[in-house]
């Protein structure tokens, strides 16, 4: 490899010798020593022509070098590359700079640049991940507040051999300062579209006087024009709970960093007036006005899926969360359900046959709400059939169910399912709305005709091809929203004991005998199963267990830990019988300790780890689960985990119990 700064000092060091001999020989020449003058100049000249071959050698050795590289460069000439309009250099392979061209020098504004590590002037170039590319180099660099793409190849010399390779980098500085000022400026300034909602308004404001009502609205107004002020936004009220906002996108991001303060800020106006008053807020980001107006659209049904209370922000391939901490309340008025179940019937009556599918792993209250709602497709004449897999946490249920002559091939595995399904058949997804949860997802594809009943909070994983949807949050539990629609559908026919027995199944297990999100609309419907010849006492004895089951929910609850003073994490390592019910019984029963508001069980099964949360509703379990890959309610949720290392799990937990209680600021 040529070194030219090596060249260029013995140049000047044969150019100082010749100096140094003729003034020596003029020396001798008058003190009349013409022997030693004539010595002296001949020797300077021999070596004037030394230097002269020297140089032209050196020259041309130099541009055969730079031909051989910019041969490989597609044809470019000698002169080319040292007049190619972009800064360049060609370094050696430690990384230290052998030749360079004018534009590079003028760049880092010096002509001292020979033998210098051009990593020591551009950190980030690592030099050790330049050498890595394979075939053309592509990276980038800065240099006194200017960046830079730097572009290039790593070439083979001609002298290289495979005992002693040898290279050489050749690299290319595009300044990308005043496009990438540009390209920020350009995504700073487009407008992003918010959507806010006054969660639960009728229920609120139908409460008030109208001149509390207004001295409220006007606080909210207030609290809003103040947030969207701080963006120079535009702020308009398109409905009597809804607005609309646009605003320019640099500044949302200080609307994250104050984790939008706004949400905090209203429920203050409602906790002063002792209601429950929320807003929600979907942002749509990444796109066109029009984009971000659909992209916003979205967020705030996601949003309000999830229960209200929180923003929703929407991109053009993902969902981010902030707030969502309040509690879900109910809401009063059964408009909602009374329509449903009008068009619910339709579905019905104009189908094949209706096919009820729920989540894997059965519990009773997609179940109890299958065996309910299977009930309203015979009475209008149509055939129902219910997907069912080998669930332990039903199996009273369903061996009870199986012993009643009318429900005779009803029940289906989730492989026959596909025998009986037809493109007019109507599937209904109960207590979930997460296709990866179901036991069969190819069923989706069978039939455009998809019915949805779900009371989760909502998930991003969403089943996208439903004609209908009853996604209810505020509800206790599926088998409460079943119960309604039975009402609505027809009120004249009686269902089976058993029937109101399963339905109160659910309701008694996902409210927790009660105690946990029940409402009015939750009694009322118990009330209406009693009247159909529901036995509690029996319903009760489904919820019993046996000596060994009660002796291993003792022992995960024995190996618990605190979290945060008010949590309990057990993590069990013995893999029991009835595992998954077990642990849930476990996390239910760790809720009734003083002083604890929720209760996280990690557990093996089968190749995972899995997760049972639960919480008395201070604590938003669904928020946690969703940092680790899973969902539920915000009183009850799970994850699952491939990792087959329980204690890595268990950091992995306590990590998302930490940043809740940071985000959320629960101490």
């Amino acid at each position: 490899m040529i070194n030219r700064k090596e060249n260029t000092a013995q140049f000047w060091g044969l150019i100082l010798s010749d100096f140094l001999l003729i003034g020596a020989g003029i020396l001798k020449f008058f003190d009349k020593d013409y022997f030693t003058f004539i010595i002296f100049i001949l020797t300077a000249l021999i070596l004037t022509c030394f230097s002269v071959v020297f140089t032209l050698k050196n020259k041309s050795e130099f541009s055969h070098y730079i031909k051989m590289i910019t041969d490989t460069r597609e044809g470019m000439s000698g002169d080319a590359i040292s007049k190619f309009p972009l800064p360049m250099a060609i370094l050696q392979i430690d990384g230290k700079i052998a030749w360079f061209n004018d534009l590079f020098s003028e760049m880092l504004s010096s002509s001292d640049l020979y033998g210098v590590v051009i990593s020591d002037i551009m950190p980030e170039l690592r030099w050790s991940e330049i050498l890595k590319s394979k075939g053309s180099i592509s990276t980038y660099g800065t240099y006194k507040g200017k960046k830079y793409n730097v572009v290039g190849d790593i070439i083979e010399n001609e002298n290289s051999t495979s005992d002693k390779p040898n290279y050489t980098v050749l690299l290319y500085f595009i300044d990308k300062t005043e496009i990438e000022s540009l390209t920020k400026k350009y995504e700073n300034e487009k407008i992003d579209v918010a959507i806010i909602n006054i969660d639960n308004y009728d229920e609120i404001f139908q409460k008030m006087e109208d001149v509390e009502a207004q001295q409220t609205m006007a606080s909210i107004n207030k609290y809003l024009i103040a947030w969207v002020s701080e963006s120079s936004g535009v702020l308009k009220k398109t409905e009597r709970d809804r607005y609309l906002v646009l605003f320019e996108h640099q500044y949302l991001k200080n609307y994250i960093q104050k984790k939008f303060d706004i949400l905090e800020n209203v429920r203050k106006v409602g906790d002063k007036l002792k209601l429950p008053i929320t807003i929600s807020i979907g942002i749509g980001v990444g796109g066109s006005i029009s984009e971000n107006n659909i992209n916003a659209r979205a967020a705030i049904d996601m949003a309000l899926g999830r229960g209200g209370d929180q923003t929703a922000i929407k991109d053009m391939s993902q969902y981010n969360f902030y707030g969502g901490i309040a509690k879900d309340y109910e809401k009063s008025t059964r408009v909602k359900t009374r329509a449903f179940s009008v068009a619910f019937k339709e579905f019905i009556q104009n189908s094949d046959n209706v096919i009820f599918m729920a989540h894997q792993n059965l519990d009773y209250d997609a179940f109890g709400a299958a065996i309910g709602l299977q009930r309203a497709v015979r009475l209008l004449n149509k055939t129902p059939y219910i997907v069912v897999d080998n669930s332990p946490a039903i199996s009273n249920l369903y061996d009870e169910a199986e012993k009643i002559e009318e429900y005779k091939n009803l029940f289906v595995t989730t492989e026959n399912a596909e025998d009986v399904i037809t493109e007019n058949s109507l599937l209904v997804i109960l207590d979930t709305h997460r296709p990866s949860l179901l036991p069969n997802e190819n069923l989706l594809s069978k039939t455009n005709n998809i019915v949805l009943i779900d009371h989760h909070r909502r998930s991003t994983d969403f089943i996208s091809n439903t004609a209908l949807v009853y996604h209810e949050p505020y509800a206790s539990s599926t088998c409460e929203i079943a119960t309604e629609i039975l009402q609505y559908i027809d009120t004249d026919k009686k269902f089976l004991p058993f029937e109101a027995k399963a339905l109160y199944a659910g309701i008694l297990m996902d409210t927790k005998n009660f105690s946990i999100k029940t409402g009015v609309r939750t009694f009322e419907s118990a009330s209406y199963l009693r009247r159909y010849g529901l036995n509690t006492t029996e319903v009760r004895r489904l919820f019993n267990s046996d000596k060994d089951d009660y002796i291993h929910r003792s022992e995960i609850i024995k190996n618990s830990e605190v979290i945060a003073d008010k949590m309990l994490v057990s993590a069990c390592k013995t893999t029991y019988p009835n595992m998954r019910v077990i642990s849930s019984q476990a996390a239910d029963e760790m809720l009734n300790l003083s002083g604890i508001t929720a209760a996280f069980v990690l557990y093996p099964s089968e190749n995972e780890i899995c997760l049972s949360a639960r919480s008395l509703g201070d604590i938003n379990v669904q928020l946690i689960a969703e940092k680790l890959g899973g969902g539920g309610h915000a009183t009850i949720a799970g994850a699952q985990f491939k990792s087959k290392n329980i204690d890595e799990v268990l950091t992995l937990l306590k990590d998302s119990i930490n940043e809740y209680i940071k985000d959320s600021g629960k101490d």
